[in-house]
């Protein structure tokens, strides 16, 4: 009920509220309220607590082995029985007719338990058949059951068998039909050595395979692999083939053969050589295992090939013509020499050429051309005054003196002389005398007058090379026109065609 209980004289009065909040203070439960920081370390210590519970639980099970129709089953139980621990490995007492020890025997460390299902069984064996009642699930131990004697190389296969209802996923099914499988002796007469080795198979080929022996389609075999192994056992020839690789038509045959010679497996493979075609080694070489033989394949063409005839040109006079005028009367033509060739491959590659033949396909057909000599004389106005002159050309003109010629050095006693003889100077020009003749007067403007008394191994064709002495050199490098000076040089001196020209 609630306290309404007046205040005394000089008490203040306190309400319901505060009365009920001083309760909690004073309750311990209130004031012990975890933190999140508690609740952390109260949830380390229970899963702590956990797991030492069960580290406890699981070092404090006894450690048993429950042999369940041959099969053995390792665990740990809290069991205090045999039979506890059998019921643990999933077997139901009331179905097993064979425990052993017996299933109230108290359960220790390692103890090994062996827990086994009646049934029959049906075993055959040389043309019978028995029944046998038995919890093993050895199938030699059954078969020993039925009295049956076993060689050390005979097999009993398993030919039916069956999982017991509820037993573990791990556990094997048991026999239920066995058959005792008799050895024979197989002898094999190898290369010159002879092995024997005991089967169960029923054919020679099987037996083979399951010794181990790999044949190969080459390998000659006698009696054949179909043959069944009778009961006294049999005797079997194998005679091996050799391996060997043959290379040929861009393919590669890795096959055994029983021949001897290259020659014999090319005729094996019914690889024939053709025409030229040839094979390495040669067809009579005895070949080793495993030895590469190679076909090379021939074959040979011929091929005409052309080569030009350059033709020649043919110069005409015309009068009518002004000088280094020229006019093309017939265009030339080119000929054709044809070689044959005769050009060997092996296996696609080209191996050789040989001549074979060459002769003029085509004859070549000269170029005419006219050329002018006719000489018209001009006049031409210079800061000299006037000028004639019988040709003009327009040509590279560059400068020397004596100290850049590279030929003659300061104390040659031809330093600073023309091939002409005459001392380097102003005036003094080097031509190429195929197109103007040495002693030719000419003006060039910007230099002036000269005379061409010098030679040199650069000036060639349509070039002029202008002479200063040390003092007063000038350096050209320009492209001018020169004019060559009266008198006009005679008939047979006359350079009537420059070198390189071309008709228009």
């Amino acid at each position: 009920m609630t306290d309404r209980r007046l205040p005394l004289p000089g008490e203040q009065p306190v309400s319901i509220v505060s009365m009920r909040s001083m309760r909690r203070w004073r309750n311990p439960w209130y004031r012990l309220k975890p933190r999140p920081l508690v609740q952390v370390v109260l949830l380390v210590i229970a899963a702590a607590v956990l797991r030492i519970g069960l580290w406890a639980w699981q070092i404090t099970a006894v450690p048993v082995t429950v042999v369940i129709n041959g099969q053995p089953v390792t665990l740990r139980v809290h069991r205090s029985t045999v039979g506890g621990a059998i019921q643990a490995a999933g077997v139901r007492l009331n179905q097993a007719v064979y425990v052993e020890p017996a299933a109230e025997t108290p359960l220790q460390p390692d103890m090994v338990i062996t827990v086994g299902y009646l049934r029959p069984v049906i075993v055959h064996a040389d043309g019978q058949t028995w029944i046998v009642t038995t919890h093993s699930a050895d199938p030699r131990a059954i078969t020993a059951e039925a009295g049956i004697t076993l060689g050390p190389h005979d097999e009993v296969r398993v030919e039916r068998s069956v999982r017991p209802a509820g037993s573990r996923s791990d556990i094997p099914p048991v026999p239920r039909e066995l058959r005792v499988m008799r050895s024979r002796l197989v002898v094999v007469n190898e290369d010159g050595n002879r092995v024997s080795f005991e089967t169960t198979q029923p054919t020679l080929g099987e037996a083979l395979a399951s010794a181990g022996y790999v044949l190969y389609e080459g390998d000659r075999i006698s009696p054949p692999l179909w043959t069944p192994i009778p009961v006294e056992g049999i005797e079997v020839t194998l005679e091996r083939a050799v391996p060997v690789i043959v290379q040929a038509d861009g393919r590669r045959f890795e096959t055994r053969t029983h021949q001897q010679t290259v020659g014999g497996v090319l005729g094996e493979l019914e690889l024939a050589l053709n025409g030229q075609d040839y094979v390495l080694p040669s067809p009579d070489v005895v070949f080793q295992a495993g030895q590469v033989i190679r076909v090379v394949r021939v074959h040979e063409a011929v091929v005409n090939e052309d080569q030009p005839i350059p033709y020649q040109t043919t110069y005409i006079p015309d009068p009518d013509l002004e000088l280094d005028q020229q006019q093309e009367v017939q265009p030339g033509r080119e000929g054709t020499v044809r070689r044959q060739v005769r050009i060997r491959y092996e296996d696609g590659v080209e191996v050789s050429r040989v001549p074979a033949g060459e002769w003029v396909a085509a004859q070549p057909e000269a170029r005419v051309v006219r050329y002018g000599t006719r000489i018209v004389i001009r006049t031409l106005e210079t800061p000299y005054g006037d000028i004639q002159y019988w040709r003009r050309l327009h040509v590279l003109a560059t400068s020397y003196c004596p100290l850049t010629a590279t030929d003659k050095q300061p104390g040659d006693p031809f330093y600073g002389l023309s091939a002409t003889g005459v001392e380097v100077q102003r005036g003094v020009v080097a031509v190429d005398p195929r197109v103007i003749n040495l002693f030719t007067s000419l003006y060039v403007p910007g230099y002036g007058f000269g005379q061409a008394l010098d030679i040199g191994g650069a000036v060639k064709g349509l070039r002029i090379d202008l002479g200063y002495d040390d003092a007063s050199y000038v350096q050209w490098h320009q492209w001018v026109d020169v004019y060559l000076l009266l008198p006009i040089p005679s008939p047979d001196e006359m350079v009537w065609i420059l070198p390189g020209s071309e008709p228009p």
